[in-house]
């Protein structure tokens, strides 16, 4: 691929200053071609969330996920550690993992088709009748390695083999995160639910990052956070936000008597299609991923992880309350605008910023925005 053809992407300029930017063309929301030139310079590159040490507790344990059209899983290693591959075996390409989560069922991974079977260093260990092929040698074949890091218990992998550690450019974040749930290497899986959205990943992105769309959207929302405690942060790899909560609302009750700190709503969002959220009143955290699966759709996965792995009363509340009000929500808004975005009357839209970085602020927004720039600027300008 040589060029990007839409002439709206060629001639964009992002602008730095929120105040005065513009967002990312439309066309870069449904354009096929851009969103081939994601794959690559996005999602092939960057950290992946695939799921929590304790989701692969026990040795051989293992989860299977995708980073858009490339299969992955990452294992429970003997040894204790956990290790991530390609999900391919190097025959003929049959996923040698189908299942979303399971144990292997012997020391090696092994393909369903022909029954080449790998080690837990991905190496070629038997490969049927492979004495008769001139020339096989199985200790030239191994997986291909993902990258792995572990955060605060979460399992994020990487395809690029070089790339920097995700930690250090996320910190900050990760520290806050912990004033509130220091123990979150011990959390174990109690709810998830998927939808699969209509949509490009930027547009369930961008309705994720910002609250501007609050008071009209989400009645119950706004009832809940005190729009006039909400606030924006954004820096490097990530933002914060969010407010305080009233213990009374028509959203879901919050126990009587929890601190300020306690009663903090917020959003922690890593680059590029994760988010951690925190629902006040509970000591469940959520990890909220919305993968792209093609350039107009979305599989979005919000878990729920709680110390036990069980839902007490608010958390299961908390639950009904994103599954059947505020997820569904989202997803309408977020639907219709990708409908519109490819109307012949809409390019670029103006972003809303408050200099205080108050509930409106769009700056998150913007940050995305820049992030996608960033690491696709020469294809801008006609490049």
């Amino acid at each position: 691929m040589s060029s990007v053809p839409d002439l709206s992407i060629r001639q964009f300029d992002f602008d730095e200053n929120p105040e005065t930017a513009s967002t990312l063309p439309a066309a870069t929301y449904f354009d096929r071609d851009w969103f081939e030139l994601e794959k690559r310079r996005i999602f092939r590159r960057n950290w992946r969330c695939v799921g929590h040490v304790n989701d692969i507790a026990d040795k051989g344990d293992y989860v299977t996920d995708a980073i858009v059209d490339q299969p992955v899983f990452a294992l429970r290693c003997r040894d204790g550690s956990i290790r991530a591959f390609h999900n391919v075996c190097k025959h003929r390409a049959h996923l040698l993992l189908t299942a979303p989560r399971g144990t292997l069922k012997s020391k090696l991974i092994t393909c369903p088709y022909h029954a080449w079977a790998y080690d837990n260093d991905g190496c070629l260990q038997a490969a049927p009748h492979c004495e008769s092929i001139r020339g096989f040698d199985k200790s030239e074949i191994r997986l291909d390695a993902l990258k792995v890091e572990i955060i605060l218990g979460f399992i994020f992998v990487n395809a690029d083999l070089d790339a920097a550690d995700l930690l250090p450019q996320v910190a900050p974040g990760v520290d806050r995160l912990v004033r509130h749930l220091p123990d979150l290497e011990t959390y174990r899986l109690a709810s998830s639910i998927t939808f699969d959205i209509a949509a490009n990943w930027k547009n369930v992105g961008d309705n994720l990052l910002e609250c501007y769309h609050c008071q009209p959207a989400h009645k119950a929302f706004v009832d809940l956070v005190d729009m006039d405690s909400y606030s924006v942060e954004v820096d490097g790899l990530w933002s914060w936000q969010g407010g305080i909560c009233r213990p009374e609302n028509t959203a879901y009750n919050l126990p009587a008597g929890l601190s300020e700190l306690e009663r903090e709503f917020a959003t922690f969002y890593i680059w590029p299609d994760v988010a951690f959220v925190l629902f006040p009143g509970s000591r469940a955290i959520a990890s909220f991923v919305f993968g792209a699966t093609a350039a107009e759709s979305t599989h979005q996965v919000f878990s729920v992880y709680t110390p036990d792995g069980e839902l007490d009363d608010v958390t299961r509340d908390i639950c009904r309350y994103f599954n059947d009000v505020l997820g569904p929500e989202d997803v309408a808004l977020v639907e219709n605008v990708q409908k519109g975005l490819h109307s012949m009357s809409y390019s670029r839209g103006r972003f809303f910023v408050d200099p205080e970085r108050s509930y409106y602020s769009e700056h998150a927004v913007h940050h995305l925005h820049g992030l996608v720039f960033d690491h696709l600027r020469d294809f801008f300008h006609g490049a």
